[in-house]
C-alpha cells in the first residue's frame, strides 16, 4: 500500500484569514476526494469567524483544536483535522476519525450513542494511561469537557482498525488518530508542554 506525504494547500479565509500548510502521512488509497478539502466553508462544515478563532488560540495559547476535512475514508468514515498549537502557532496537524460513519448524526451530549464527542471545551490530561480494550489501540489520554453533558470516559487514542473493512473503523466517539506514530508524536507533545485545552468545532 503506497504511502506518500500530502502537503495540501488550504484556504479558510473564515477561520484563520491566511493560507496554511496541512502535512501529514497518509495512505494514498485511503480518502475520498481529496480536494475536497478546499471546500470546507462552502459547505458549511467549519462555522465562527476569525476573530472567534483568534480569541480561542489566544486563552489558550497551547493547545489542541479539533475542526472538520470535509473528506471521508474508504469506510465513509468523516476525517477529522487535530491541529497542535504552541505559544499561539500551529505546529502540526493529524488526520483523524471521530464516531464511525453511521453514529455522525446521533446525539452527541445522550450516554451510548458511540456519536462524535460534543463541541466544545476540554481539558487534557498531561499523561497517557493504558487501554482498556484492544480498540483503544494501547494508550489512552483522558479529556474533561468543561461543560455539562451525558458523555464521559472520552479522550484521545490510536484507532488500529482505521479505514479496515472490520466494522471496528472509527471509534466510540473519542478521538482516534489514524496511525500509531501520529499518535506516539501527539503525546509526547502533550506530556512535554501541557496543552490547556482542547477545543472541538466539528458539528
Amino acid at each position: 500500500m503506497n504511502k506518500l506525504t500530502r502537503v495540501v494547500t488550504v484556504s479558510l479565509p473564515i477561520v484563520l484569514g491566511v493560507n496554511f500548510l496541512v502535512a501529514s502521512a497518509v495512505d494514498a488509497d485511503s480518502l475520498l476526494s481529496l480536494d475536497s478539502i478546499n471546500r470546507v466553508n462552502k459547505s458549511g462544515l467549519i462555522r465562527g469567524t476569525k476573530q472567534d478563532f483568534n480569541k480561542s488560540v489566544q486563552q489558550c495559547n497551547t493547545c489542541l483544536r479539533l475542526i472538520p476535512s470535509g473528506q471521508l475514508n474508504q469506510q465513509r468514515n468523516p476525517i477529522y483535522l487535530l491541529e497542535i498549537y504552541s505559544q499561539g502557532q500551529l505546529k502540526e496537524t493529524f488526520p483523524t476519525v471521530v464516531g464511525r460513519s453511521y453514529t455522525q448524526t446521533r446525539n452527541r451530549h445522550q450516554a451510548g450513542t458511540e456519536s462524535p464527542l460534543p463541541d466544545g471545551k476540554y481539558t487534557v490530561s498531561s499523561y497517557s494511561v493504558p487501554g482498556t480494550i484492544p480498540e483503544v489501540g494501547g494508550r489512552f489520554i483522558p479529556i474533561q469537557p468543561q461543560f455539562r453533558t451525558g458523555r464521559s470516559a472520552l479522550g484521545i487514542h490510536y484507532d488500529p482498525s482505521y479505514n479496515k473493512n472490520n466494522g471496528e473503523d472509527g471509534t466510540a466517539g473519542c478521538i482516534g488518530l489514524t496511525t500509531r506514530e501520529n499518535f506516539n508524536k501527539l503525546r509526547q507533545f502533550i506530556e512535554n508542554h501541557h496543552p490547556q485545552l482542547l477545543i472541538v468545532d466539528i458539528q
